[in-house]
């Protein structure tokens, strides 16, 4: 029986996907009650799921991306600064601190030794095994349910027993992750979403916008921008 998340995890993605191809059937009047943060749009695909990602204007302090478990909040110098970078560049560190871990407990498990695990942005493979014991992991995997990232760990842990895809490499597998085929289907059906790229924008608040308009038809320059009314929480 497939687990739970990555059932979820599909369905989330598959609905995610008609939102892009059939806006008009998901366009209804409170698709977007708040203009400053579109929910179809400020999303980050992590583990499975899709959280919100909110946006935060602080110029006194680095940029920077803080997970709360719920929300990623995201800290930006200016508009110009990038939150889909910096995101980024949050998903490539988690993957390399959680793949390593994890990893070393799954070698553990399955009584196998390796050389060492490098991440890379890979785009047509998910990972890789050499015959020097080296294992490749693209940083995208982060993005998938954990039972598909722990199944990716097993499949190149046990390419160190077989460096093939024999009977005997498929039993192994099968040892440690049973669902390995609901998980290699699930690789299949949701890979372009993986390895797409992520996508954020910036929307300031509506003080701002508002102010914005009255200056504009004032035809007087505005002092100040106005202050986000929505306080960041601390990183």
């Amino acid at each position: 029986m497939a687990d739970t998340q990555s059932v979820i995890s599909d369905v989330k993605l598959f609905l995610e996907r008609l939102k892009k191809e059939l806006p008009e059937v998901f366009s209804g009047k409170n698709a977007a009650q708040d203009c400053t943060q579109p929910a179809e749009q400020n999303r980050v695909l992590y583990n499975g799921n899709l959280y919100e990602a909110r946006m935060y204007l602080t110029p006194d302090q680095e940029p920077g991306v803080a997970f709360d478990g719920s929300i990623f909040h995201i800290y930006l110098r200016s508009e110009q600064d990038s939150p889909a970078d910096l995101v980024t560049q949050w998903l490539k560190d988690k993957a390399g601190e959680v793949l390593r871990a994890k990893t070393r407990q799954w070698a553990d498990k399955m009584g196998v030794e390796y050389n060492n695990i490098v991440i890379k942005d890979q785009r047509t493979l998910w990972a890789s095994c050499s015959g020097k014991k080296n294992i490749n992991y693209s940083y995208r995997i982060i993005k998938m349910p954990l039972a598909v990232q722990d199944y990716l760990m097993v499949h190149e842990l046990a390419h160190l027993v077989h460096m093939n895809h024999g009977q005997e490499y498929w039993q192994l597998v099968a040892q440690y992750s049973p669902d390995y085929n609901l998980h290699r289907k699930w690789l299949n059906e949701n890979k372009g979403s993986i390895f797409a790229e992520v996508e954020l924008a910036y929307h300031a608040p509506e003080e701002e916008n508002a102010a914005a308009a009255e200056n504009a038809a004032a035809e007087t320059p505005a002092d100040s921008a106005a202050p986000d009314t929505k306080t960041p929480p601390e990183k």
